[in-house]
């Protein structure tokens, strides 16, 4: 006797569920120097001196309070980074992002935690490599929101 297969159906469609998030002192600050500024802030640790982004009230390794606020530059070193085949929708944005392209992770420099984001190169692995230094490219100020998505990519830096 033959299974019968059901075919599977779907129905396309965009549910909205809108919701806001409240970000807390700490990132609010980071939020607001990106935006008005075009600066980064994070934290560090007063034990280990780990240097946090996103800030967070508490070090993750330490369980100590971090106070001491750290401006860090828009230029770091790609750590990792993968090529994407498949299409992926910016979790900032909503927007999808056409295959091929480059995600990687930064360590922006003064950091030691790392930043995940796209990296405006061709996906060619003779035109990217770990340790390549990279700027962050942001949003012209009339249009930053005070988001994450106000970091458009990471530009490669000659040489």
């Amino acid at each position: 006797m033959a299974t019968k297969i059901q075919e599977p159906i779907s129905i396309p469609m965009t549910v909205s569920v809108p919701y806001r998030f409240a970000a807390g002192s700490y990132l609010t600050k980071c939020l607001i120097g990106l935006r008005d500024h075009g600066t980064l802030f994070a934290v560090e640790c007063p034990k280990c001196k780990r240097v946090q982004l996103p800030p967070r009230i508490v070090c993750a390794t330490c369980h100590v309070r971090n106070e001491r606020w750290v401006e860090l530059g828009l230029e770091g070193t790609l750590v990792a980074f993968t090529i994407m085949y498949l299409p992926l929708t910016d979790p900032t944005t909503g927007k999808p992002h056409n295959p091929p392209f480059v995600y990687g992770t930064v360590r922006l420099d003064g950091a030691t935690s790392v930043l995940d984001h796209f990296i405006n190169v061709e996906p060619d692995l003779e035109k990217i490599r770990v340790g390549m230094r990279c700027r962050m490219i942001l949003r012209p100020q009339a249009e930053r929101i005070g988001d994450l998505s106000d970091i458009l990519y990471f530009d490669p830096i000659p040489g």
